[in-house]
């Protein structure tokens, strides 16, 4: 075996340590609070992610590849690249938590916990050719929305139709799956949302809205992108049976109790809330779930 792979796998087991990568994903953590996200796209190019992913995609990716949860498989992927003397392998592995980036301001406290295995599924976007909704159910029957009130269905409109004076039915609708992200469209009215039911991820992060009620509707979905808008009330998102991750950072959200009835959760980023139940916090860790927050004088 070559005294190069030797020096390198030395190196993972000596330093990849709890307090390496809580140091790490401290600095992650303050990136994104402070808004400071081009230090999140440092990180992904060292992970050679993809960084013109949305930022809570990005966040996410981050927090799981440095928690230091991680750090039980992180050594067991090294010894098994050590044993098989794959050297190319292990060097990269080694990248990946050996760099140097300037240490952001670093947040209060940092409370996070998940279990180290996950189940995300990832889905490409498209259109069904033929549906169920598409017959006499629904048919091809107009949305009759009032124009003030018309905001998601003109965003959805900008994205497939480029603004065209052209008329999205219901089974316009019903048709998208896959993902669907209408960031940063100054979305404040979701009326037309609830026929999205077959979308499994979507990001609503960046806009205007304060009711989440039409989400209710969307029981298919597993990834849901709510950061910084004005919401208050989440209860609605108690329907959504499915979800597996959700981030509601930078809103006006008190009460987090309901993402206790969601037993597929395994991800909540609650950065920028006025959260005054930690009860519930410490609840969906117990269970496994990742949580990002911010607090002080907390020990769980």
């Amino acid at each position: 075996m070559h005294n190069s792979i030797i020096q390198v796998y030395k190196e993972i087991k000596e330093k990849v340590t709890v307090d390496h990568l809580k140091k790490i994903s401290i600095d992650i953590i303050a990136s994104y609070k402070n808004k400071k996200y081009q230090r999140l796209k440092k990180y992904a190019s060292i992970l050679r992610a993809d960084t013109h992913a949305n930022v809570s995609k990005l966040f996410l990716l981050l927090i799981k590849q440095y928690h230091p949860d991680k750090r039980s498989s992180i050594l067991k992927l090294a010894d098994e690249l050590y044993k098989t003397d794959d050297y190319e392998n292990i060097k990269r592995l080694h990248s990946k938590y050996f760099f140097t980036i300037e240490t952001e301001e670093s947040v209060s406290e940092m409370d996070i916990g998940f279990e180290e295995e996950y189940r995300f599924d990832k889905s490409e976007f498209g259109y069904r050719k033929k549906n169920i909704f598409d017959d006499d159910t629904f048919g091809e029957t107009n949305l009759e929305f009032d124009e003030t009130e018309t905001d998601f269905i003109d965003a959805v409109n900008k994205m497939f139709f480029g603004g065209l004076d052209y008329t999205i039915t219901k089974s316009d609708l019903k048709n998208l799956d896959g993902e669907l992200d209408l960031s940063d469209y100054d979305i404040s009215d979701l009326n037309g949302i609830e026929y999205c039911i077959y979308v499994h991820e979507l990001n609503l992060s960046n806009n205007r809205i304060d009711k989440t009620g039409q989400l209710s509707h969307l029981i298919h979905l597993q990834s849901l992108y709510l950061s910084n808008n004005v919401i208050e009330n989440i209860e609605p998102l108690v329907s959504l049976i499915h979800l597996r991750e959700l981030d509601i950072s930078f809103n006006n959200i008190m009460d987090i109790s309901v993402l206790t009835d969601l037993h597929e959760l395994e991800y909540v980023n609650i950065i920028g809330n006025p959260i005054q139940d930690y009860s519930t916090i410490k609840s969906l860790i117990d269970k496994g779930v990742i949580v990002i927050f911010e607090h002080t004088n907390m020990l769980f």
